[in-house]
């Protein structure tokens, strides 16, 4: 809610400047009327001060009936009542003052000899203000609660999601998102579901096709390096003499002997080049150095497998021993921790798995322990090979590739895994490490 208080901020400003705005405007607007209701009652002070007594008071109704006074003026400044009261009389003038009423003093040859009574209507000023004040708040009251649901039912929900596709489109997810009724994003995240699905399919059958091609070269590979191999023996039998009747070595002979000796070593290199870039080309993967906490690493981990675990009834542990700054390549780490977090969810037994994040004086150390199938000690040195899978994965989905992608990154950063099984604990642990 933080990141969205600049927001809400500006909206006060807003209607704070709103609010200021009308009131200058109803004030400027009251001393205009104020400046013409005084000219009036002034105008109509020095007639009646010509006038006999007897001629004022028939003369001030005409004066509240004139329609010309009404057009100069304004109609909401010509004043209801316009009473005359003499100087002698008891009740003095101010007998008759309340709100909206003034009193003007008529005077002859220097002596007053009366007052004049103006009453206008109510000057609701005040009210017309709080009326328009009421209104502005209550429309900043409004808009901050549209505010505030837009954030909860749209930006914040939509802040969480937005990553996705980018998570899909590297292979980062973890999980399908969770199926919701809302009805901003319930179709979105069907639709999303959806593509995730479509997308692993196509990647399982591209991965397939991927392990077919390796194999096929792999196998075209091998069968070529064993008759170069022989190519090689027999031109080294020629270069040495063996194939003449007296032993010696014919000078043409090993000059021929030679050349087909490099051209094999030369198909012996391609071969190996062949070999190597059909390897590298099922994982691809360029790091993009940043610098980040290491909780954003434990963040992802529960957001990603939180929800997923508590379904497969899974326990797990985080134990972050260190959370401070490191500079890698963040989306990397996530790569690898998804691969071995996935490979302890299939393999599992159920007790559960333990995640610890540490660091050294050499660098940083990801540790993932479960206690699923356990790999046969002899295999150990071939996990990490591409398109590899144990005897303990015959009955479990998989293309043998997760484990050389692990490895394939930490490399990339620097690092490398490292697998062992802990007799102690009964588990097996696979421990990254990266070089600070």
């Amino acid at each position: 809610m933080r990141k969205y208080i600049g927001k809400y901020i500006l909206l006060f400003v807003i209607c704070l400047a709103i609010g200021v705005s009308v009131y200058c405007f109803i004030a400027s607007s009251n001393k205009k009327s104020e400046g013409q209701r005084n000219t009036l009652m002034n105008r109509v002070a020095n007639e009646m001060s010509s006038k006999d007594i007897g001629d004022i008071e028939a003369s001030l109704a005409d004066l509240i009936n004139n329609n010309d006074w009404a057009k100069e003026y304004g109609r909401d400044n010509i004043p209801a009542d316009i009473s005359f009261v003499r100087s002698d009389a008891e009740d003095g003038p101010y007998a008759q003052l309340g709100d909206g009423n003034s009193v003007w003093s008529l005077s002859k040859d220097g002596a007053v000899f009366g007052f004049l009574v103006f009453s206008f209507k109510e000057n609701s000023m005040l009210r017309t203000i709080a009326i328009c004040e009421a209104v502005v708040t209550a429309c900043f009251i409004v808009s901050v609660l549209f505010f505030v649901y837009i954030d909860r039912k749209v930006i914040m929900p939509f802040n969480r999601l937005s990553d996705y596709p980018e998570r899909i489109a590297k292979n980062e997810n973890a999980d399908a998102l969770p199926e919701s009724k809302d009805k901003y994003f319930g179709k979105y995240i069907w639709g999303m579901n959806m593509l995730r699905d479509r997308l692993s399919g196509d990647n399982r059958k591209l991965r397939q096709l991927e392990k077919e091609q390796l194999t096929l070269v792999s196998t075209i590979a091998h069968g070529i390096k064993t008759p170069v191999a022989n190519i090689k023996l027999y031109s080294e039998a020629i270069k040495s003499g063996l194939y003449r009747e007296d032993g010696t070595p014919d000078p043409k002979d090993a000059e021929v002997a030679s050349k087909i000796t490099k051209n094999a070593d030369d198909i012996t290199d391609l071969v190996k080049e062949l070999l190597e870039s059909a390897s590298k080309g099922v994982v691809v993967f360029e790091p993009k150095i940043e610098t980040f906490y290491l909780t954003e690493i434990e963040e992802f981990i529960k957001r990603e497998y939180d929800n997923r675990l508590n379904v497969l009834r899974i326990p797990y542990k985080i134990d972050m021993k260190s959370r401070v700054m490191i500079t890698s390549d963040k989306t990397g780490i996530i790569r690898i921790l998804v691969q071995l977090l996935d490979n302890a969810i299939k393999y599992s037994d159920g007790r559960g798995i333990n995640i610890t994040v540490d660091k050294n004086e050499d660098g940083y150390i990801f540790s993932v322990r479960d206690t699923g199938s356990r790999i046969p000690e002899s295999e150990m040195p071939y996990v990490f090979n591409s398109f590899w899978r144990g005897s303990n994965a015959d009955d479990v989905e998989g293309n043998g590739l997760g484990l050389y992608e692990a490895q394939f990154i930490a490399r990339k950063l620097g690092g490398d895994i490292a697998v062992r099984y802990l007799e102690e604990t009964e588990e097996t642990e696979f421990e990254v490490f990266l070089p600070l």
